[in-house]
């Protein structure tokens, strides 16, 4: 099967190590096989190892080395960040960083809650058994 993510000027990349995990960031560069310039609006430009990329289906239509207004407006244009929250690997981030911000009690609701529907279930279903149990002579 071939490759269809590439890695190219333009290619909306996700930080998937470090301690910018979890954001996007647009391939600006190329530097060599190892390393890629990467810039998004709201973060400096900088060097990344593509150990630390995990490339993702979105393309942006810029040059190399783009001026910051250029890549707000591409990323506007295409409107890469609400595709991205929308896809499953964006909604995936979204739950696992929600349940990381749960608190205990959170926590301890949400066991209340769902062993309060197991019982439920429990209860209908002993019924539906009791029902259809064939009658012993």
């Amino acid at each position: 099967m071939p490759f269809k993510r590439y890695v190219e000027i333009g290619r909306v990349a996700l930080i998937n190590y470090g301690p910018e995990f979890g954001k996007l960031v647009v391939i600006t560069d190329v530097i060599d096989q190892n390393r890629a310039l990467v810039d998004f609006p709201e973060q400096e430009r900088r060097v990344v190892n593509f150990k630390r990329l995990a490339i993702t289906d979105f393309k942006v239509d810029i040059k190399r080395h783009a001026v910051k207004k250029d890549l707000k407006k591409a990323l506007a244009d295409a409107d890469v960040v609400a595709k991205f929250a929308a896809s499953s690997w964006g909604q995936k981030l979204a739950k696992q960083a929600a349940k990381a911000a749960t608190t205990d009690f959170d926590r301890y609701k949400a066991t209340v809650a769902k062993a309060k529907k197991a019982r439920a279930v429990r209860k209908v279903l002993n019924g539906l058994k009791k029902t259809a149990a064939p009658k012993k002579k």
